[in-house]
């Protein structure tokens, strides 16, 4: 069974909800960041040869100015400046600001 089958698993049990994104440091690899309905608390889990678990909190002034960045290019000509990445980082944000309200 995948990392992704047995998200998925869990998420329709009602235990956690998460979304896929493109790892940080490259993106050979994806990267899932969710958020544990019962502990009230962000994780992330990406494969890099092994299956990783990390709690983290996600910092939303910083996604935001990343945010930001991304949509002022996107008028410019460049490999770098799509709407397909301001659309993805656009869904990251609106996830944490979603289940930021349940952490505090």
């Amino acid at each position: 069974m995948s990392l992704r089958q047995q998200l998925q698993k869990r998420k329709n049990a009602g235990v956690i909800d998460f979304m896929e994104v493109p790892l940080d440091w490259g993106n050979r690899h994806k990267e899932f960041i969710g958020f544990d309905l019962d502990q009230k608390s962000f994780f992330r889990l990406f494969f890099s040869g092994k299956y990783r678990q990390d709690t983290f909190t996600p910092n939303i002034k910083n996604q935001e100015k990343l945010l930001s960045e991304i949509e002022k290019g996107l008028t410019d000509i460049g490999i770098y400046n799509t709407r397909e990445e301001f659309n993805q980082k656009q869904k990251e944000v609106d996830f944490i600001k979603k289940y930021n309200k349940l952490c505090t």
